[in-house]
């Protein structure tokens, strides 16, 4: 059963390396990545390192019961976790690392000369 005196959170404050905890109370893995678009507003779902499988797996948002400041639990028990589909790269926010490493470039500026 879950811990529901903990604090919820919303999914842009997945926090990092976090437990994936099932339905039935079985821990299945860690969190890797959010798969969103942030600018957007719009969730994926929680890419996760599946323990027993060794695989990244994509728990969909329609998944995730909910996120705690500590761990994120989904609304499926741990057998439905292994039919989830391999992650697939698709636009994702590496979770802490937003806008270090963009694009930067020089332009022309109006000289004072």
């Amino acid at each position: 059963m879950a811990d529901t005196s903990e604090q919820r959170v919303a999914w842009t404050n997945t926090p990092a390396h976090a437990p994936v905890i099932a339905s039935d109370g079985v821990e299945v893995g860690h969190v890797v990545e959010v798969a969103a678009l942030r600018e957007e507003d719009i969730f994926h779902g929680i890419v996760f390192s599946h323990g027993a499988l060794k695989k990244h797996l994509l728990a969909p948002a329609a998944d995730v019961a909910f996120i705690t400041e500590h761990a994120v639990h989904l609304s499926v028990d741990s057998a439905a976790t292994e039919r989830y589909e391999p992650f697939q790269q698709m636009h994702i926010e590496h979770l802490g690392l937003s806008g270090l490493f963009r694009w930067k470039h020089f332009s022309w500026k109006d000289s004072d000369e």
